[in-house]
């Protein structure tokens, strides 16, 4: 028996040495955690329905992964790893239940492929759970087109209700849940099935909702100012930026092939199944091309549309014959991976320094050392919180401080103007907790300084490591906070 003759087996075995080479490959690297991914490690350790700029699933998850595994960073980062491989499967499976098993392979392995699948393998974020979670609810939604049975439809609620908990993003596929509806299963909608089954998805977010009622809607403010849609209102740079950007998401090779496909309306308009694919990913990635003219979208607010994009663009390649430019392009994909993953050692080998602008990872360095320096100064000093007035100091100093303590740190956010910019100034100002000592980092005015604590100490300065030199970040052990002098006024110098 040969695995080609056999796909999903074929399928399997690629998977599964993508998962490997992945895996290794991060441990190799040996990258700190992002900002955000220390953010939400931190939000882990404090469940809730809510954050400042994400619904909660992100942390939830992070939360089950340490309970399993630990807070190293692989554990942190597993469920990425696990969930791509899973949407790869279930983008398989929808290929299947459209086409047939040889497409099915294909689309598997080339969704598998696509530069935004290896690049958020590698980093736990909020889009490897909106995949997935799209991903499941269109194979629902296909199961409960064919057999119209309220298990179906229920389990599609479910399937959405959750990609909500992940981003609010999800909520694009009820819309184009809707537009497949009204188009080709108009009768459906005389049903009760499918308007139980959103407004169950719906229902999901009432604590979320309840949550952003408590907390001033920051989850909801935050998002709508990310947008910048009260800025001004065309922005031709912005669009080619984010047109560009998503050859980088989909591939050089790919993403010409969906916009082939999605010029070929002939096609999809005479085929109730790329029909199907063009509505689940062709608006989706049209919202965000306007909403990057008329104010800013980032590369990968589209994600979840590359799911039917990708069977949209493998179904054009497979049904004109081009399947060498879809090998080329899942080759091409997959040499990029390898440059991403292991430039670290590529480019010393041809005589690039790993410094600022040549090394994609530079951030992603050095926090590992500064923790463990901020580690000593907190046992020295038996304090156990860490205030700082910048996001990034914050949270990757309180995770790796606490990697080495083997104890919580409780990070806490200095922020006497008053403007809520992150989760920490709307839960952990320092204005409305109670601590007795704490290490306080960035750069700071000592007679400030004096005066909102009743001791302010200097310490020897923390230094994060990096290629062209120590990056230095002053420190204080301070105590007894007064209040802060004049609410408005900049947290530095």
């Amino acid at each position: 028996m040969q695995p080609a003759d056999h796909p999903r087996l074929t399928l399997a075995l690629v998977l599964a040495a993508l998962l490997a080479w992945r895996f290794f490959a991060a441990q190799d690297a040996g990258l700190n955690l992002s900002i955000d991914e220390a953010q939400y490690f931190l939000w882990s350790q404090a469940p809730a329905w809510g954050y400042f700029s994400k619904p909660p699933l992100i942390a939830w998850t992070i939360a089950a992964a340490v309970g399993v595994c630990g807070d190293s960073e692989t554990c942190i980062r597993l469920p990425a790893l696990l969930l791509f491989a899973a949407s790869s499967l279930l983008v398989a499976a929808i290929a299947r239940r459209l086409f047939d098993a040889q497409s099915a392979l294909r689309a598997g392995i080339a969704f598998a492929t696509l530069i935004l699948a290896s690049f958020y393998s590698w980093v736990m974020t909020t889009d490897a759970l909106l995949l997935f979670c799209w991903s499941l609810a269109l194979l629902l939604f296909l199961r409960a087109l064919d057999a119209d049975r309220w298990r179906d439809w229920l389990a599609l609620a479910a399937a959405v209700g959750f990609g909500l908990l992940a981003k609010y993003t999800m909520g694009l596929f009820l819309v184009c849940a809707l537009a497949v509806l009204w188009i080709d299963h108009r009768q459906r909608l005389a049903s009760p099935k499918p308007w139980v089954a959103a407004l169950l998805a719906l229902s999901f977010l009432i604590p979320n909702l309840l949550w952003n009622l408590d907390h001033q809607f920051a989850t909801l403010r935050h998002t709508a100012e990310i947008s910048q849609l009260d800025r001004q209102l065309f922005n031709p740079g912005s669009l080619l930026s984010f047109v560009l950007a998503q050859f980088g998401i989909m591939g050089p090779l790919l993403f010409p092939a969906l916009i082939v496909a999605a010029a070929d309306r002939p096609a999809w308009r005479g085929d109730p199944r790329h029909r199907l694919l063009a509505l689940f990913s062709l608006p989706v990635i049209g919202l965000f091309i306007v909403l990057a003219l008329l104010a800013r979208s980032h590369a990968n607010w589209a994600a979840p549309a590359y799911v039917a994009a990708t069977l949209l663009a493998v179904s054009l390649l497979l049904r004109r014959g081009y399947r060498r430019w879809l090998i080329a392009a899942i080759a091409l994909n997959l040499l990029l991976a390898a440059t991403l993953y292991h430039w670290h050692r590529l480019a010393p080998a041809v005589g690039i320094e790993l410094r600022k602008g040549a090394d994609p990872f530079h951030p992603l360095r050095g926090w590992d050392k500064a923790g463990a320096q901020l580690a000593g100064l907190l046992r020295a000093s038996d304090c156990r919180a860490l205030i700082a007035a910048e996001r990034a100091t914050l949270v990757q100093l309180a995770y790796y401080a606490r990697r080495s303590l083997m104890a919580p740190v409780t990070p806490l956010a200095y922020n006497p103007a008053g403007i809520i910019r992150n989760h920490f100034e709307l839960t952990a100002d320092i204005a409305r907790r109670d601590f007795d000592c704490a290490i306080l980092v960035g750069e700071f005015d000592p007679q400030r300084l004096r005066k909102e604590f009743t001791a302010v100490e200097a310490l020897p300065p923390l230094t994060v490591p990096r290629a062209e030199g120590h990056e230095a970040l002053p420190a204080w052990r301070v105590r007894g906070f007064l209040g802060y002098q004049g609410r408005g006024g900049a947290p530095g110098r």
